[in-house]
């Protein structure tokens, strides 16, 4: 018959290589775990670095289509455009003031 001191040697052995196959075991499992994680972060990389270039296509086409709507004229535009406008109401003024001269000279007179 064992004794009880061999007994508990013989269980603590036992348990300590059972300790050591779970550890094991636990130690693949972590570094498959970690392999798999690696393997999806990259995957998430790629999906969030393509991301800023659907974001940067997409607005160019957003601005490109609200461009024609949000064009306003300046301030210099438009007072280039009232420059314009008074330079040719005075010609204008002067062609009617000529054909008044024209018409009160007589009908006769034809230049």
């Amino acid at each position: 018959m064992a004794t009880v001191s061999e007994k508990v040697r013989g269980t603590f052995s036992t348990a300590k290589q059972q300790l050591a196959g779970y550890e094991k075991k636990a130690v693949q499992q972590v570094e498959l775990l970690e392999k798999k994680a690696k393997e999806s972060l990259g995957e998430v990389r790629g999906q969030i670095d393509s991301v800023p270039q659907q974001l940067k296509g997409t607005w160019e086409s957003v601005v490109g289509r609200v461009r024609g709507a949000l064009d306003f004229a300046s301030n210099d535009d438009l007072k280039k455009v009232q420059a314009k406008v008074e330079e040719l109401s005075k010609k204008v003024e002067k062609l009617v003031r000529g054909d008044k001269i024209k018409s009160a000279a007589g009908p006769g007179k034809k230049s």
